[in-house]
Parts: structure tokens; C-alpha cells; sequence
């Protein structure tokens, strides 16, 4: 976890780290490409309309969401490559 320092002026959060402003610079930067409707729970919002920190959350939500996205296809794809491997770890063994 990142310290927090007595001269920063990042605001910290009762977790024990901190957001610098220039992460929520760069959030607020990525919150502007945030798709022109967005459904939550069911429910159409326009992006426009939501305040600063829902834009911001939504954002870093996305973001996680590819995260989570690129991490289930690697692990497909080491699954596939554990099988090859298994078929032909199986191929070589003695008596085949």
C-alpha cells in the first residue's frame, strides 16, 4: 500500500492508501470516453448526466472489467496448451 505523506494533498481514504490528484486527473481524463449511454442494474443513463465520481467509478470498473477479460482468455489459452501438453506428455510415455 502506498504511505501517505503529511505534505501530499491527495485526499486518502480510510483503506490506508491514497489517490494523488493527478490519478484523478487521469480518471477523469479516461471518464470522457466513457460510451454516450451506459446501463446500470438495468437502467439507461447518459453518461453526461452522471456527476464526477460515478463517472469515475464507472470507469475504473470498466477498465477492471477488461482486466478480468484479457486474464479469462489467457487462462483459456493455458488451459488449451495444458491439454496439447497432457496429449502429448501421454504420446511419449513408455508402451504407447
Amino acid at each position: 500500500m502506498a504511505q501517505q505523506s503529511s505534505t501530499s494533498t491527495s485526499s486518502a481514504s480510510s483503506f490506508g492508501f491514497e489517490i494523488s490528484a493527478a490519478a484523478d486527473a487521469s480518471w477523469a481524463v479516461v471518464a470522457d470516453g466513457l460510451p454516450e449511454t451506459v446501463t446500470i442494474n438495468g437502467v439507461e443513463y447518459k453518461s453526461a448526466d452522471l456527476n464526477d465520481k460515478a463517472r469515475k467509478l464507472l470507469s475504473i470498473y470498466v477498465a477492471d472489467q477488461k482486466i478480468i477479460s484479457n486474464q479469462k482468455e489467457l487462462v483459456a489459452m493455458a488451459e488449451l496448451g495444458m491439454k496439447s501438453l497432457l496429449a502429448e506428455i501421454e504420446s511419449n510415455l513408455p508402451g504407447s
